[in-house]
């Protein structure tokens, strides 16, 4: 499995890389770098969205991934309100955790990111 966190945190980085088996891969991105990133190549994108980013209401990276490939996609959100956890779901975001987050809720949610990727997958191979 292989992850793409979008993140300007290195805490962040360490807390994902921690719950990966050593099967899986992790590539970090910030969020300058995935803006001029033209091709999204992973099974799970994990977007991670601090206090500032939450309060500005920068939401539109989940638009742009979802513009460059179907991949399920899982918000981490900081100190954010439910009308701000309702918007990364109309944006896209198949999921949000609201950081900090336990290691075990995170890396169940992975999981449940993976199944989606499974989803689809098979639903490519339907049509």
């Amino acid at each position: 499995m292989k992850i793409l966190l979008i993140s300007d945190s290195l805490e962040v980085y360490q807390q994902t890389k921690r719950l990966m088996e050593s099967q899986n891969e992790l590539q970090l991105l910030s969020f300058g770098a995935f803006k001029i990133q033209e091709i999204v190549v992973c099974d799970i994108l994990v977007i991670h969205f601090d206090y500032i980013m939450v309060t500005a209401k920068e939401f539109k990276t989940i638009l742009d991934a979802k513009c460059k490939r179907k991949v399920p996609i899982l918000a981490l959100l900081e100190q954010s309100s439910i009308s701000d956890q309702f918007e990364v779901l109309a944006a896209g975001a198949l999921d949000y955790l609201e950081r900090p987050v336990t290691d075990e809720l995170y890396a169940q949610k992975l999981g449940e990111m993976y199944k989606w990727k499974w989803y689809y997958d098979w639903e490519k191979t339907r049509n």
